[in-house]
């Protein structure tokens, strides 16, 4: 019996092992954390692949690297970076996928359906376009962080946050496309002052998988109401000869459809609860009526933004991406028309209706 105990504790300890014997030394591997693609500079039909990843060689003259490979395809390229590299490439780490603005306008999804078809890439990997070449942009030093794909992943998070853009995944940005009644969206990095400081607060509009605009300043903010996606972030206006800022605390948002006569009506409530955080002009702000009368008048200056928004989508793009086809579609299967949605969104009437609710007023009245 004693013999039978010991056998089956040294089979209970070799049995973990099993499971590791074709693992991979993390010293063997090459951990990918930025993916940038390109258009080729010398042939327009190629594309160039760029990685950035760390060097852990304590020798080597740099902490990170970059490589790139030109080639018609994601999966060519992987295969010939692999190649150019002394360790096997590991891609579970990539933190933001980043394509140029030219490679958007030209289509993305010859490179999102290689990634879906092999499971190399986690599904929170965020997509995003530059205004730039994307080489250029993996290579740069960020100052508050050694590789600039960790820098992009944060400050998407913060401006997420900050109710500014939204965060697209490999699979949100899958699901909006293949979703009827939406369009999909991504954060669009520009420069800032100039090319050493970047700026991740606008918003990349696509239609299908091409990129068609970008909204920037109030617009991109605007864009995220309407989506939904209410957060934090601090709202200036110019009001009653000051300057009156709202500190956003959150909200959600309500959308109806109605049929009335053969014309699409949309019924869109946005709630926002904040915090007053800023108040330059000279009248107390104690009394009830004081704060329900400021509430209005932001109320009515976050409608003129979210209008130019709409107009934006409506009238010059006539492009659905807030995703009101959804609803229609749910609400009205036999006037939703999947091949013709985005026409009939620019015919619809939309009644967009803001509601600012001020929780707290600070310490000064």
């Amino acid at each position: 019996m004693k013999n039978i105990a010991k056998i089956l504790i040294i089979i209970l300890l070799i049995f973990p092992l099993t499971g590791c014997w074709d693992a991979t030394d993390l010293e063997e591997l090459l951990i990918v954390y930025g993916l940038g693609i390109d258009i080729s500079r010398e042939n327009p039909e190629q594309y160039l692949f760029t990685v950035g990843f760390p060097t852990i060689i304590p020798e080597a003259p740099e902490q990170k690297h970059e490589v790139s490979t030109e080639s018609p395809s994601l999966g060519r390229a992987k295969s010939n970076l692999q190649q150019k590299v002394y360790r096997q490439i590991s891609y579970d780490n990539i933190r933001v996928v980043v394509f140029s603005e030219e490679v958007a306008k030209k289509g993305i999804l010859v490179h999102v359906d290689t990634m879906l078809r092999e499971p190399l890439y986690r599904g929170t990997t965020r997509f995003a376009v530059f205004i730039d070449r994307t080489e250029d942009l993996l290579a740069m030093k960020p100052p508050v962080s050694l590789f600039v794909s960790n820098f992009l992943f944060d400050s998407i998070e913060q401006n997420y946050q900050a109710t500014t853009v939204p965060i697209s995944t490999l699979r949100s940005f899958s699901h909006e496309y293949y979703t009827d009644g939406i369009e999909p969206s991504m954060p669009f990095i520009c420069y800032g002052a100039d090319k050493t400081e970047l700026n991740v607060g606008c918003v990349a509009l696509f239609r299908g998988d091409k990129l068609i605009e970008r909204l920037r300043g109030r617009n991109s903010r605007g864009f995220m109401l309407l989506k939904g996606e209410i957060h934090r972030g601090i709202y200036t206006f110019e009001l009653m000869g000051g300057f009156v800022s709202i500190n956003l605390k959150g909200g959600n948002s309500k959308i109806k459809t109605k049929l009335i006569d053969g014309q699409l009506h949309i019924f869109h409530d946005i709630f926002i609860d904040s915090v007053l955080s800023e108040h330059t002009p000279k009248h107390e702000m104690l009394k009830t009526e004081k704060i329900e009368d400021l509430q209005a008048q932001l109320a009515d200056e976050i409608e003129k933004d979210l209008r130019n928004v709409l107009e934006v989508l409506q009238d010059e793009l006539k492009n659905d991406n807030i995703g009101y086809g959804k609803y229609v579609k749910a609400n009205h299967p036999e006037y939703f028309d999947a091949e013709n949605w985005n026409y009939q969104f620019s015919k619809a009437i939309i009644h967009v209706n803001p509601n600012v609710r001020i929780r707290t007023l600070g310490v000064t009245p």
